[in-house]
């Protein structure tokens, strides 16, 4: 796979290495691995990436980095939201791990993933840009190659990466919109718990109320940061713990996992730059838990 640019009149007289920094985004390391593996070519030509380019010349990029994982491929079916040459957007289930774990080595998006690259001569290297616990269900992008997935996680730190989610909260939110910017860390006593702690590092997390539900909240939330837990411990610390986040102070009703769904990610194409939305539908779980 390869990434082609042609030099516009703006970059005349930049350097190969400029304009992949500057322009298009490319780390040092990641420059320094195509340097060796010589993987950048002008007008088809290996060129030293010094050499200064002149406008119309055509830079071509090599993305296929080496790389290895030793996560078994498995026959598992996914549910691809949306899908090119350079990004994968899945719509998980709940009841899946994202990354094996090792007592858990199977059986997990990784797994189903790269049995879908090996099936469709993609580099069989699984990079997800997002996570989710594995009770919470709806989207995971996961980049196709390594250019893609600095493009992608660089824009988890600006903001221009967006993800929406879908909860069911305990109670009834006083306020339709806000923010709670408290900041998370692990809890000492435990390997999988966290809470909000002055030590912590920042977590921002919207709100906006959806629907009043029979003793319940519908509520729409959107990240600005990602921390391990975000949602269910800022709900919580707010006293509005999620429908079946036993973890967090929530009640088992209706539902087997907390009520808590990805259901869009806006992002710019990692290579095009053009806006891409994708959406995933409530699964059947929550969908029985609001509307019974």
């Amino acid at each position: 796979m390869k990434l082609n640019h042609q030099v516009e009149a703006a970059e005349a007289g930049l350097t190969a290495e400029m304009i992949m920094r500057k322009n298009l985004g490319f780390s040092r390391g990641m420059i320094r691995k195509l340097k060796r593996s010589s993987g950048v070519l002008v007008n088809g030509q290996a060129v030293y990436l010094n050499e200064r380019l002149q406008e119309g010349d055509r830079l071509s990029i090599s993305l296929q980095f080496a790389g290895y994982t030793d996560v078994t491929p498995q026959p598992i079916p996914i549910d691809i939201a949306y899908e090119d040459d350079h990004l994968l957007v899945v719509n998980k289930p709940s009841n899946m791990l994202v990354h094996p774990l090792k007592h858990e080595p199977e059986n997990t998006l990784a797994n189903a993933v790269l049995y879908h690259f090996n099936n469709n001569g993609t580099e069989p290297v699984f990079r997800p840009v997002s996570r989710l616990d594995r009770d919470t269900s709806g989207l995971v992008v996961v980049a196709k190659h390594a250019h893609a997935g600095f493009r992608l996680a660089s824009q988890l730190g600006t903001g221009e990466l967006r993800r929406e989610y879908l909860a069911v909260v305990h109670g009834l939110l006083a306020l339709e919109r806000g923010a709670v910017d408290l900041p998370i860390a692990r809890c000492r006593d435990s390997k999988i718990k966290h809470m909000v702690s002055p030590g912590g590092r920042r977590a921002i997390t919207h709100y906006q109320v959806e629907e009043y539900l029979a003793g319940n909240t519908l509520v729409k939330l959107r990240l600005v940061t990602g921390r391990t837990h975000q949602i269910r411990v800022h709900m919580s610390q707010i006293g509005h713990p999620l429908v079946g986040d036993t973890l967090y102070g929530g009640r088992a009703e209706g539902i087997e996992r907390q009520a808590l769904h990805c259901r869009r990610v806006r992002l710019k194409h990692p290579v095009t730059g053009e806006m891409l939305v994708v959406e995933a539908p409530l699964p059947e779980d929550m969908q029985e838990l609001i509307y019974r």
